[in-house]
């Protein structure tokens, strides 16, 4: 995939979650207070849709990481690290509210 597609799907992929994820706290508020209002609902949106619209090319990130030619295992670890993240980010969020 060359970088002009990858971009491309990055975008129509942060579009569609975004919109997914403003009308989902807009019908569950409880959703929308969990994610941190609509700040909060907005920075999801867009990660988890950035996030898809990188999706064939997460092996290049798990490359990084495993520094091995196995596809699959590269696909995993790329995927890995960011929802990693995102946990830690969360834990560390529930830690600062109590």
């Amino acid at each position: 995939m060359d970088r002009h597609q990858l971009r491309l799907n990055q975008a129509s992929g942060i579009v569609v979650a975004l919109v997914g994820a403003l009308m989902t706290a807009n019908f569950w508020p409880p959703v929308r207070a969990l994610l941190g209002g609509w700040p909060g609902a907005i920075m999801w949106g867009v990660a988890i849709g950035a996030l898809a619209g990188s999706a064939g090319e997460l092996h290049v990130l798990g490359r990084f990481f495993t520094r091995t030619d196995n596809r699959s295992l590269n696909t995993l670890a790329g995927l890995a690290v960011p929802l990693g993240v995102g946990l830690l980010l969360a834990a560390a969020v529930s830690a600062a509210r109590q």
